[in-house]
């Protein structure tokens, strides 16, 4: 039942950039709009595009459609995303729970390499002696790696959020 509330704000929250047939599924998203770290979009020029599409070159495969970044990132489905923490295009969010807050209430600093998951908050845990004896400590203040942007889902109530945390374990 809290699932099913979830599809309903997944609905009116998500789906527009991320359920196949939405307004905007497919589309790029204008890195200004989405407010996300664009050092990756700097750092992916052409040159580094088609040398990518060399790797496959003298072999029977092919690396192919690699192309310079665009001004801005194509929204996923959400299919299977309580999987692929950490989030965000750079991996500096550790939990889907801490992408419906806003940057503030993010982590700033957190373990990443952990490979114990929080059902909870749909992540790795990222914090407390294990995560930091076997893991990496992951720093949003560096170059490439801020956690701001995505503010989508970040107004919706406490109730209406676990909802959809609940929702998503079910895509």
């Amino acid at each position: 039942q809290v699932a099913a509330s979830g599809a309903t704000t997944y609905a009116a929250t998500c789906a527009r950039c991320h359920e196949p047939g939405g307004a905007q599924a497919g589309a790029v998203i204008p890195r200004a709009e989405i407010g996300t770290d664009g050092r990756r979009l700097d750092a992916w020029t052409a040159d580094a595009a088609e040398a990518f599409n060399a790797v496959g070159d003298g072999h029977a495969w092919q690396a192919s459609g690699f192309r310079a970044a665009s001004a801005g990132y194509v929204a996923p489905p959400l299919d299977g995303v309580w999987l692929s923490a950490p989030y965000l295009h750079n991996g500096s969010v550790p939990t889907l729970r801490h992408l419906l807050e806003p940057q503030a209430a993010r982590p700033a600093r957190f373990w990443r390499g952990y490979d114990v998951y929080d059902q909870d908050g749909l992540g790795f845990i990222s914090d407390g002696p294990d995560a930091r004896r076997v893991g990496t400590l992951f720093d949003t203040a560096r170059p490439g790696n801020g956690n701001g942007g995505h503010a989508y889902g970040t107004m919706l109530l406490p109730d209406e959020k676990r909802a959809l945390l609940e929702y998503l374990k079910t895509r």
